[in-house]
């Protein structure tokens, strides 16, 4: 179980930390675009910053089904 948390910390740490370095890194760049959702569209973001973002979205998700795979081998 303690293995588990500390993966999961790990995870959601780099995870945080990949958005925070995203957001520092885009603020200058030039070239924007914007989503088209179902409901409306959003704000002009970087393409550097949509990419980046499903990649540490990816990278969450994956880290997450990862640790709720492990199986516990905990002899009592």
């Amino acid at each position: 179980m303690f293995f588990r948390l500390q993966l999961l910390t790990l995870n959601i740490s780099t995870a945080i930390l990949l958005i925070l370095f995203l957001c520092l890194g885009s603020q200058n760049l030039g070239k924007k675009y914007s989503l088209d959702l179902l409901i409306n569209k959003t704000v002009d973001l970087p393409i550097g910053f949509l990419i980046g973002t499903s990649f540490t979205l990816g990278l969450f998700s994956g880290g997450l089904t990862s640790v709720l795979m492990i199986k516990n081998n905990h002899n009592d």
